[in-house]
């Protein structure tokens, strides 16, 4: 395939982005918890300092399922301001939207941008898979919270980033540790009328990870609630789950290590998750995790990064369904959950059907 360049930003960069939100690679950005995306608005208003009006517009503001604020600018590598001048353009933007903000104006712009996809703004929070979702307005309070101490994410989207930006976007990100700069190169390629949009992340180099992980400011590290299978269980039955259902998770979980899983501890400060992990499968995701709550989450969206972690995916769904899962047509391109009641008395099936995919997938790459 060619690559192609961008001549109209708007058609090309935007509007492809606003219909694939997931061209922001959530985990790539986040290996261990995969950022997912809820859109705000496209063309956010940002008021000016001076008279309080709306004077200019990110190109796209997003939350995260931990109601971080994603402010995103599009650039074409041909626009010469894809360059130093962008970096200080959005950084003015986030300064003032940080004093402006509020939750309830986040609210309010986001239920209208639902509605005009005909859907309820707390649908829209559902699908994110939020831990500990109670109401609409307990998540934008997190996400006004987060804002106002500046823990928030700055991503510009570029199909093609200029080299002296990504070390301006590296330099940045590893000197701010309440904040996240970002770069995301979206080159695209075409053949035959067929696009595709390849990304790329810049700006998290192990430095800056580092960086992130030291207590400082806003971002002070909040130690997990979870990380062995004792610390969960304490978590679990502190949040009302059964000890019936607690030993149904034990069970899976004890059958995922017979099948030398990886667990790797969510890094949630109020609901634990554990989620076993094949590295030799599929070496940054996992097929699924089990929250405290009770709730099982499938991760199949996220297994597409080789043969053999799809064929896991569309194995384990075929699988599940033959013993009684609902699972969504869409099953590859999303998140989804089930709660306790729901997936408990399927358990034997699914362990039974987990054991069968990930022995023959262990065999295979034995072979191969």
């Amino acid at each position: 395939m060619r690559m192609v360049t961008c001549k109209d930003e708007s058609k090309e960069l935007q509007t492809i982005l606003e219909q694939n939100p997931d061209l922001l690679p959530g985990d790539q950005i986040d290996p261990d918890d995969p950022c997912r995306w809820m859109l705000i608005k496209r063309e956010m208003p940002v008021p000016d300092p001076v008279t309080g009006s709306d004077r200019w517009s990110i190109d796209f503001l997003f939350l995260d399922q931990n109601a971080v604020p994603t402010f995103v600018e599009c650039k074409r590598y041909a626009d010469t301001r894809a360059r130093r001048e962008v970096i200080g353009q959005v950084l003015e933007y986030v300064a003032n939207a940080q004093r402006d903000w509020s939750w309830g104006m986040l609210h309010s712009v986001a239920e209208s941008t639902a509605k005009e996809r005909n859907k309820t703004l707390e649908s829209c929070v559902r699908e994110l898979q939020v831990a500990d979702f109670k109401t609409t307005e307990t998540f934008f309070t997190k996400a006004e919270e987060n804002l106002k101490k500046a823990v928030v994410r700055i991503v510009f989207f570029l199909e093609q980033a200029p080299p002296e930006l990504k070390r301006l976007v590296e330099f940045l990100n590893s000197q701010m540790t309440a904040s996240d700069v970002l770069l995301v190169e979206a080159r695209q390629y075409e053949k035959d009328g067929l696009k595709v949009v390849a990304p790329r992340l810049f700006g998290f180099t192990e430095q800056a990870r580092r960086t992130k992980e030291l207590p400082s400011g806003a971002r002070a590290v909040r130690q997990p609630v979870a990380t062995d299978w004792n610390s969960f269980s304490k978590n679990a039955l502190s949040k009302g789950l059964s000890e019936s259902t607690l030993t149904s998770i034990r069970t899976l979980y004890e059958a995922c290590e017979d099948l030398s899983a990886e667990m790797i501890w969510g890094r949630g400060v109020q609901t634990g998750s554990f989620s076993p992990k094949w590295s030799a499968l599929c070496e940054n995701a996992a097929p699924f995790s089990v929250y405290a709550n009770g709730r099982l989450e499938m991760h199949f969206s996220s297994l597409k990064t080789s043969d053999i972690a799809q064929q896991i995916a569309n194995r384990l769904s075929d699988e599940m369904k033959a013993v009684g899962f609902k699972v969504p047509a869409n099953y590859l391109d999303a998140w989804y959950s089930y709660e306790d009641s729901e997936w408990i008395p399927l358990l034997d099936g699914f362990i039974k059907g987990v054991r069968r995919v990930i022995t023959d997938a262990l065999a295979k790459v034995r072979n191969d």
